[in-house]
């Protein structure tokens, strides 16, 4: 992996938070804010806690420092043919307004022939620089030019994408210096290793982010 690895969470907005990672009374408006100070990545999960809008991005933005990264999950139904053109503009829009601290589209394809996915080569030539990384479909069946995104129980070592996100589960300190050292070697340029425990990852994410620092990764 040619730059540092990025370390975060599958969102940052669950209630069992409160009270444990956030202050009890912290208001949910100054969570990102204090969710930066912490980590420097965040995958923004396509639910209704995450609903992404233009206003709500600028907020974001204000709410980060320049070097806060974002991974942008979009709807599984966006990668389909029938999917309406204004899609593609709301994309855009979106790329637009994360600016460089977008780091990268996610979206699960588990669903379907990657092939008839004609919406996703769209977002990967129109959107320079952002990748586009596909959750569901093996490493060595990626198509030229996307990113990957993986549990950590998949065999990741193949992956030859411009981005790799690695899903963790659980925070057993052996297993994350496994996968973050296997994430070392890996052919790509970036990568992201994101903790999905909606009670405990923002935990597992700080202890993480400490034995990557000890790695040099």
């Amino acid at each position: 992996m040619q730059h540092p690895l990025r370390i975060g969470t599958r969102g940052w907005r669950h209630k069992a938070w409160q009270g444990t990672f956030y202050d009890a009374d912290l208001p949910q408006e100054w969570q990102l804010s204090w969710y930066a100070n912490h980590l420097r990545s965040v995958w923004v999960p396509a639910d209704r806690l995450h609903t992404i809008s233009l206003d709500e991005i600028a907020v974001w933005i204000e709410d980060t420092d320049p070097d806060f990264r974002f991974i942008v999950e979009l709807e599984s139904a966006s990668a389909y043919p029938e999917t309406d053109p204004k899609q593609l503009s709301r994309v855009k829009a979106m790329a637009k307004a994360l600016g460089h601290q977008l780091d990268a589209f996610v979206v699960d394809v588990k669903t379907g022939p990657i092939a008839e996915k004609g919406f996703l080569e769209q977002i990967r030539s129109e959107i320079s620089g952002v990748p586009v990384c596909l959750r569901g479909c093996p490493a060595q069946a990626l198509p030229a030019g996307f990113g990957g995104c993986f549990d950590s129980c998949e065999d990741v070592a193949s992956s030859d994408s411009p981005y790799t996100i690695v899903c963790q589960a659980d925070g057993d300190l052996i297993g994350v210096r496994t996968v973050i050292e296997t994430m070392q070697q890996l052919n790509t340029d970036s990568g992201a290793l994101i903790f999905t425990d909606p009670e405990r990852a923002f935990d597992h994410a700080v202890k993480a982010r400490t034995v990557a620092d000890l790695l040099d990764a």
